[in-house]
């Protein structure tokens, strides 16, 4: 699924269900698998993450500490990562 086509598909379904997309920023915190911790007290494993083919730039795949983009869908059941956010120095 293409990234435009991926974030059209969970803001159509957060539409429907009268509230938006939730924007996050999380961390990831473990790879193979990938978890991705979003505060404190909510870390999301791989069930419940997408990935868009743009958060794994040129096909590297992201690294621990690295801060990723976020859409939250279905209430929180499933996130779309978007992409690796830029460290800016």
């Amino acid at each position: 699924m293409k990234m435009a086509e991926a974030i059209k598909e969970i803001c159509k379904n957060q539409s429907e269900a009268a509230y938006p997309c939730d924007f996050l920023i999380g961390t990831v915190s473990a790879v193979e698998p990938y978890e991705i911790r979003i505060n404190e007290k909510l870390k999301l494993t791989e069930k419940f993450l997408t990935f868009t083919e743009t958060a794994f730039g040129n096909g590297y795949g992201l690294d621990i500490d690295d801060r990723v983009a976020l859409l939250a869908a279905n209430g929180g059941q499933r996130y779309l990562v978007i992409d690796r956010i830029a460290e800016v120095d």
